[in-house]
């Protein structure tokens, strides 16, 4: 018989919350991101996109703050409780982003390239519900522009 070895109380505290946080994922087909998220595919003028979405207040301030890193094909879908000209700044940002403002199902404005160090608000050219952070150069390698269709179905 294998003797299994003993793991520390926490650990196992640790393991056991990590699986009951994709319970629900695997009961109703979601997926989840590392962060607690959950995850939705979109696409912007068919490049597609693995996006978490973000709709408390908690999250939404928290945003991508304190990330080491946003891998190329992710972001994060901000899906704000009404339609205005939401102010977004860099705070506690570790890294740089492109921020793509989605409304009426198309990209209605873009800010390419914020960096950790650019300070103040980024507010879209219309009001937006939806607010998408990609990594920095997004927009730029896939010629995404204005007016380019982004299709998506949220949770």
């Amino acid at each position: 018989m294998m003797r299994i070895s003993r793991m520390p109380r926490r650990t196992l505290i640790t393991v056991a919350l990590f699986l009951a946080s994709l319970l629900p994922g695997l009961v109703w087909g979601q997926s989840y991101s590392e962060f607690g998220n959950q995850l939705t595919r979109l696409t912007i003028k068919d490049i597609p996109v693995v996006a978490e979405v973000v709709s408390t207040p908690e999250k939404l301030y928290l945003g991508l703050s304190h990330r080491q890193e946003l891998p190329e094909g992710r972001g994060m879908l901000f899906l704000m409780p009404t339609a205005k000209h939401h102010a977004f700044c860099m705070r506690d940002m570790l890294i740089s982003i492109d921020i793509i403002w989605i409304a009426d199902g198309k990209v209605a404005g873009i800010h390419q390239r914020l960096s950790p160090n650019d300070k103040g608000g980024f507010r879209p050219p219309v009001p937006v519900r939806l607010v998408l952070e990609v990594p920095a150069g997004f927009a730029e390698r896939h010629q995404i522009k204005p007016g380019d269709p982004v299709k998506l179905q949220l949770p």
